[in-house]
């Protein structure tokens, strides 16, 4: 997400202020009292939590963060927590309409140093920035002194990025049967084909999650193992491997819970502690989830780069999209962040695909057909892709996925000799692997 910077902008010494809301007017109310300010500073709007930590990225000025009312929430504080355990010293502050309805305990591990009562007075605003950016530049000198003492005769080193984020795609639903599984498991089959590109499918269809079943794998531990872990000197993300389960293609899986009722022992914080984790070791982090909205599906949509909603080619799941979408909006989720799949298209329904299209002017980034290769390639434990990749509905596949894959050259795709069998297919992966992808 690119910020919107004051044009005050000022390099050097000067300190920076991020606004984190779900929308960008919180910002455009701190930058009118900038001139008011004691030190010089410039002031950025960020629409998600998960989108601080590249604009923290080699930039060591003394930062202060606001989080506006869409963000002081118990979720939202859960992600400030793991933001501020990756960042001590970052200066948070809350702005909220209604006081957070969260204990104590989870604002003071979110790490918040004061809180502005919205809306409020100029000089309200004014005096809570005045001291959260001293405590900012302050913070940058102690540790530079750290730094000195750790490290004697040495300059601190301030060109060392944090480490950027895998990317996170989450494919999502109003009505179940769409093909959500289908499509993870094709589109992290394409991604995996990418050099050097590592992911991972973590299944939240809490309750009846198939992503394992699909690609036949036997996990030996789930998300619910994962969040079990409890040591104090070890970091999640330092170990999440351990609870992923590979498919012989290489994607990564975080398997959903084994018994059904497990669901229920899984929070949003755990959601973002999770896909923290994930993203700490995977170039893309693929969310599958179930057919509905919860305040847990809701925690992924926060910290999603991308959002693929679904629907297949009837009346209700044409309706259900349509709410679905109208959601979306009153919950503030960019919509340049969401793309629209059309599955299971069949003539002679009843509905058509160009009615369907004129009901959603942005456009479907994929109509996919029924296809008998798809039932083939889930006997296989396969993705189609791997499976038939000659088939129409594999080039289709390809090129809905093309942004977020690459070039995804379908035509060159039709060149890749079928697969008869997961052995002889990954026997041909070195040639096949660049037709499927295309570079």
């Amino acid at each position: 997400m690119k910020s919107e910077t004051d044009s005050r902008s000022i390099p050097g010494p000067g300190a920076k202020i991020i606004v984190v809301d779900r929308t960008t007017e919180l910002a455009d109310r701190f930058r009118e009292v900038l001139p008011d300010l004691d030190h010089e500073s410039e002031v950025m709007a960020c629409l998600r939590v998960s989108d601080v930590v590249d604009m923290l990225d080699g930039d060591q000025r003394p930062t202060v963060l606001v989080a506006g009312p869409g963000i002081v929430t118990r979720s939202g504080l859960a992600r400030l927590e793991l933001l501020h355990d990756n960042c001590p010293h970052l200066v948070i502050v809350l702005a909220f309409t209604r006081r957070p309805s969260a204990a104590v305990r989870d604002i003071v591990r979110a790490g918040a140093v004061d809180m502005i009562q919205l809306p409020a007075d100029d000089t309200v605003v004014v005096a809570s920035m005045n001291r959260a950016v001293g405590l900012a530049f302050r913070g940058v000198a102690s540790a530079a002194v750290a730094a000195a003492i750790a490290a004697p005769g040495a300059e601190a080193d301030s060109t060392t990025p944090l480490r950027r984020k895998g990317m996170v795609v989450t494919l999502a639903s109003a009505t179940g049967g769409c093909g959500k599984t289908f499509l993870a498991t094709n589109l992290a089959y394409l991604l995996s084909r990418v050099p050097d590109h590592k992911v991972c499918i973590v299944d939240l269809d809490l309750q009846f999650g198939e992503v394992s079943t699909t690609l036949h794998l036997r996990p030996k531990y789930t998300i619910c193992d994962a969040l079990a872990h409890e040591d104090d000197s070890i970091d999640l993300k330092d170990v999440i491997n351990d609870y992923v389960v590979r498919h012989e293609s290489g994607i990564a899986v975080l398997a959903a819970p084994r018994d059904p009722s497990e669901a229920d022992r899984i929070e949003p914080p755990d959601v973002t502690r999770i896909l923290q984790a994930v993203r700490a070791n995977f170039d893309t982090v693929i969310v599958d989830t179930p057919p509905y909205l919860s305040e847990v599906v809701l925690a992924a949509f926060d910290m999603s780069d991308s959002l693929y909603a679904i629907a297949t080619l009837d009346l209700p799941s044409v309706r259900n999209m349509g709410v679905f979408l109208s959601t979306m909006e009153r919950l503030k989720i960019p919509a340049d962040n969401v793309r629209l799949i059309l599955n299971k298209a069949e003539r002679d329904v009843g509905i058509d695909v160009d009615q369907v299209r004129k009901l959603f002017p942005q456009g479907f980034s994929a109509v996919l057909p029924y296809a008998k290769e798809v039932s083939k390639s889930i006997n296989l434990g396969l993705p189609v892709v791997a499976a038939s990749p000659t088939s129409d509905i594999s080039k289709r596949i390809i090129g809905g996925f093309r942004e977020l894959t690459g070039h995804g050259d379908a035509d060159a795709a039709a060149a890749t000799p079928p697969a008869t069998g997961w052995r002889r297919f990954m026997h041909r992966q070195s040639s096949t692997a660049p037709a499927v992808v295309g570079s």
